[in-house]
Parts: structure tokens; sequence; C-alpha cells
């Protein structure tokens, strides 16, 4: 029976200058492979460093692999292309060991045996503290072009601005047009959730193509490089621990006139003005029944203190080793509780958040027959509603949508590897593709994997329906429908000692017919 193979390969650092040096290796790696009469299933082309397995993802897909039983060898040219780590060396052969795995170097013509243990970990120490030295002096002339201000390296495009050599960047008018647009929102009041929907839908996109997310926004709006200047050094990597360390602020570069600026710096200044503003104000020192101005929570703003006036914030509350939501008087959680020794405080009872939702129920109830009283009908305008989705089927044609685009994108993988082992592509061609094929395939991946869970657990579209009816039918949504609408018309919660809840709605608006 035919042996089957898997190829990792990876450069070293020495080869990295060589324009082909990826290419070369690939091809020769399936020729030694077809000379030894074995058949190639899988090739892990690498173009990531070799210090870490934890970015390498044609590594973790071979152990993924290796699992799998996709292959009986793993073919690699030596050990350092494999790793520079002698733990992930180590966790390698445990893993070649468990499943039954043969490594075959090929630059030694020879198969990785348990006597050759001693040596290849000499060897992958020795490879690990290379790649520790090259690494101390990689930072630290990085450090020092930072420090001396003679050179950037900044290695991501930043959204605003286009790289025309180094160190030399240009505006990118279309994209400056939305980043000044988002300043403009910010001003406005607007937030970042609400930013990046906003831009979305206009066309903005990051330099990949991408959607721009609120966290983007943020970052963006709040960083100096807008007025054109740029922090360097906040962040290390750390050889040891494998994982970048923040830096202190004092230690931070700052280089004023880096880029040329987007917007004015005491624009920007204003703006964060407005930010931390903003801040400042929703820590429910004015109660309103404006939700957009209140916290995270829809009871945020509404309770409040009956003895000493201060907000209620939610936490949890232990009972019995378990937790659950409730709400507790601001002020005895910055004061403490009074005491005779201690005039400061507050004694307020604690609620649980279930408890304040009943209450409001009950004290409400009597008007819920003008808004609520035809149950029947709201389930079946609902039931309806519901079948137009169904009938559209639009979740499957998505997932086949994205099935086909799937296969698209691994073919296209394929043809890529042809043209690296065939020599017509570069290696950093090769690599500049491939990224941006695996990025495709994990997004795929993760919408077919989010659209498989939100239909997972249901069959035919009836029996759904069937199980919407019966939730519908028990009353828990429509419930929840009339607390929320109650809550709108909520202004304030005051809860008292003795657990009274004294409800005040609000005088402008007209709460029921």
């Amino acid at each position: 029976m035919q042996e089957r193979v898997g190829i990792y390969n990876r450069c070293s650092t020495e080869e990295e200058a060589q324009i082909n040096a990826l290419s070369i290796q690939a091809t020769e790696s399936r020729e030694i492979a077809r000379k030894m009469g074995w058949m190639i299933t899988e090739q892990y082309i690498e173009s990531e460093s070799g210090t870490s397995s934890e970015k390498r993802l044609e590594y973790r897909k071979l152990l993924e692999d290796m699992e799998r039983d996709k292959f009986d060898i793993i073919m690699i040219k030596s050990i350092d292309r494999l790793m520079r780590s002698a733990r992930d060396w180590y966790l390698f052969l445990d893993c070649l060991t468990r499943y039954q795995k043969r490594l075959y170097i090929y630059i030694e013509n020879k198969f990785y045996t348990p006597d050759d243990s001693f040596l290849t970990g000499i060897k992958a120490m020795m490879a690990e503290d290379f790649s520790r030295e090259l690494s101390k002096k990689i930072k630290h002339a990085h450090e020092g072009r930072q420090r001396n201000k003679s050179g950037y390296n900044i290695t991501v495009p930043m959204f605003g601005w286009d790289k025309k050599e180094n160190n030399v960047y240009e505006i990118n008018e279309e994209e400056a047009e939305y980043y000044r647009m988002a300043f403009a929102m910010v001003k406005e009041g607007k937030g970042f959730y609400t930013i990046a929907n906003y831009m979305y839908e206009k066309g903005a996109r990051g330099k990949k193509g991408r959607r721009i997310s609120d966290v983007q926004w943020r970052k963006m709006i709040l960083s100096p490089r807008a007025h054109g200047t740029m922090v360097l050094h906040q962040y290390e990597y750390d050889f040891e621990s494998k994982k970048r360390r923040k830096i202190p602020e004092k230690e931070w570069v700052f280089i004023e006139n880096a880029l040329p600026p987007i917007i004015s710096k005491e624009y920007h200044e204003e703006i964060l003005g407005c930010l931390k503003e903003r801040t400042v104000e929703n820590k429910f020192r004015d109660y309103t029944r404006d939700m957009t101005r209140a916290g995270l929570y829809e009871l945020s703003g509404k309770l409040v203190c009956g003895e000493c006036g201060a907000p209620y914030y939610r936490t949890k509350l232990m009972s019995k080793g378990q937790g659950t939501a409730g709400w507790k008087c601001s002020t005895a959680i910055k004061k403490g509780r009074k005491s005779e020794h201690k005039r400061e405080g507050c004694n307020n009872i604690n609620v649980r958040e279930e408890e304040v939702l009943k209450r409001i129920m009950e004290e409400c109830e009597q008007h819920y027959i003008s808004l609520f009283d035809r149950k029947e009908e709201i389930v079946d305008e609902t039931l309806r509603m519901v079948r137009r989705v169904f009938d559209s089927d639009k979740g499957q044609k998505e997932l086949k949508k994205l099935r086909r685009e799937l296969q698209k994108q691994k073919e296209k993988k394929q043809v890529l590897l042809d043209k690296l082992t065939d020599q017509v592509i570069s290696d950093r061609d090769y690599q500049m593709g491939h990224e941006r094929i695996e990025s495709r395939i994990s997004d795929l991946n993760k919408k077919m994997e989010r659209l498989l869970s939100e239909n997972s657990g249901f069959g035919h579209s009836e029996e759904r329906l069937a199980r919407i009816r019966a939730a519908l039918q028990k009353g828990e949504l429509i419930e929840m429908a009339k607390a929320r609408e109650v809550l709108k018309k909520i202004e304030r919660i005051r809860v008292q000692g003795d657990g009274s809840l004294e409800i005040l709605f609000d005088k402008n608006t007209q709460l029921f017919q």
C-alpha cells in the first residue's frame, strides 16, 4: 500500500532574503517525495516565523490533520524549519508518538527515531537561542530607529493614508473624507456603534475591504495620528512568554508631523473633550427617561434610593452560594453602610432585578387591558411575519452561497500553490495571495458557523412555527414586551426602606389610552 505524506515547508531566516526560496523548497520537497514513492496528500506552505507556533496557521493545520489521520509521514527539510522552540519541539514529538506518525528529515535523508531525541533536542535549543538573540538585535535596532526618529517601521496599512515609500505617507482623500465625517458625528453626540453602521452603509471599508468595526473607529478617533503625530514604542514582544507587553506611557515615543494631518490638532482636542464630557454625563448624575443617556440595562438611571437619592447600580447578589442580578444603592457601594460610628453611607435595601420587574408588572396590571387585550391576535400576527421569513428561506440560500464561495476560495488556494511550485510567482506574491485567501476562508467559515448555529435544533418550518406559537402562548415573550413598554413610560422608581417601590411616570407622555 502506498504511504501518504504531508509536506511542511517554511524558509529559514537566512533564506528569507532569497526571492524564490520558499517555492524552491516546496518544489524540491515534492520531487523527493515522488522519488520515495509516497503519495502527497497535503502540502503546508508557511510564511510566518518559526519562533512561536501560535501564529503559524499552516503548522496548526498540520497538527489537526495529523489527528485526522490524513497522512502516515511528515516531511520537513530540517528541524529549524519546523520550529525554533525546544518546548514546541517536544510537544510536537508527543503528537508524533500519540498519533503514530513518522518524521522524515530530507536534508539528512533519514527518519527521526527516539534515539535522536537528545541530539534533536539540543538542535532545537540552539535554534531557539539563535532566534532569541536575533529577536533582541531586531528589537534593539527597531527601538533605536524610533528613539532617534530615523524610522517608524510601520508595517500595517493605516486608514486615511497611503504609503508612498519608506516613512513617506500621503493622504488618501476618499478615506480621509470618511475619517473627517466620523469626527463630525462624534461632535454631534453619535456613538461609535452608530458611526460604524452609518459609515458601512456609506461605503467606507478598511484597507482589506472589510467593515470597520465600532472598536476600530474608536481607536482611529482617539489616535493622535489623526493630526499627524505618531506614537511608537507602546508595546514590545517578550521572547520568553511569546506575548506582547505594554510599555509604560513615559517610555512611549511621540513623533510630531510624522504624517500629513487629516484634521488640525485643535479640532482633535475639541473632539476628545466632547468624548470626555459625555463620559462624565453618563454617570447617572442627571436622571432622565431618555434611554440614550442611561446605562447598559433597562433599569439603569430609573432606580433611585428613597433615603439618600443616589442611583441604584446593577450588581450580583449572592444567596446560598448562587449569584442573581440585583440592584444596590451606589452610596452604599462607594461608602459602605452607616453605623453609630460612621455617618456616611446608606442602609437602604438591595433589590433583586426579577422582583423589581415583577412589582412593576403588578403595579401596572390594571392598565394592560387597553394595551394588550388581544393576546391571540398578537400571536397570530407574529406567526404570520415569521412564516413569511421561513417561506423566503433566506438562511438556506445564504448557506449555499457561502459554501460555493468557500469551494471557490479553496480552488484558488490550490492554483496559488501550483503557481508557487512551478515558480510562476515569487514567494512574496504567494504569501500575499495566501494571506488574503486564508482571511477570506476564515470569514466564510465564521459566517457558516453562525448561520448553522442560528438554525440548529429546528426541523421543518411547521415544526418550528409550532414551537414559536407555544412559546408565545406561554406569555413569557408578551410579558417581556409589556414590561419594556411600561419601562419606557417610567421616569423614576424610588426604592423605599420597607421594600416598597414608588413608581413615578413621565408627566409629558400619555401612558395609557
